[in-house]
């Protein structure tokens, strides 16, 4: 029987979860993991290496956190392109282009799918 481990019983003892909503806003804003290691005020040794643990939950968050600011972006541009901005369709169909060409090149390069 395979069942997901408890989020709360694989949370660091030292991460207050009351700061989750933080944490996504600091990796979005594009901080560094030092800089929010003292934001939370934990050494940033320990904060480092609970975020290579391959099931961290504090790397969960920070990846979160950066995707949902760009794809938050994102969909603003292409709302304001379908309302007929010329300007936010080039933005669009470039970032469709980087978006892409990412893919491949982790597909060639790194062998994801």
């Amino acid at each position: 029987m395979n069942s997901k481990p408890d989020i709360l019983s694989e949370w660091p003892y030292w991460f207050p979860l009351d700061k989750v909503e933080d944490l996504e806003s600091l990796a979005a804003i594009g901080y560094t993991p030092e800089k929010m290691a003292l934001y939370f005020d934990v050494p940033a040794a320990v904060f480092l290496e609970e975020i290579e643990r391959e099931d961290s939950r504090i790397k969960y968050h920070i990846e979160k956190g950066i995707l949902q600011n760009e794809a938050d972006e994102v969909i603003a541009t292409l709302t304001a392109a379908k309302d007929g901005n010329a300007t936010q369709a080039q933005r669009l169909d470039k970032r469709r282009y980087q978006l892409r060409f990412q893919q491949l090149k982790d597909e060639i390069v790194y062998g994801k799918e």
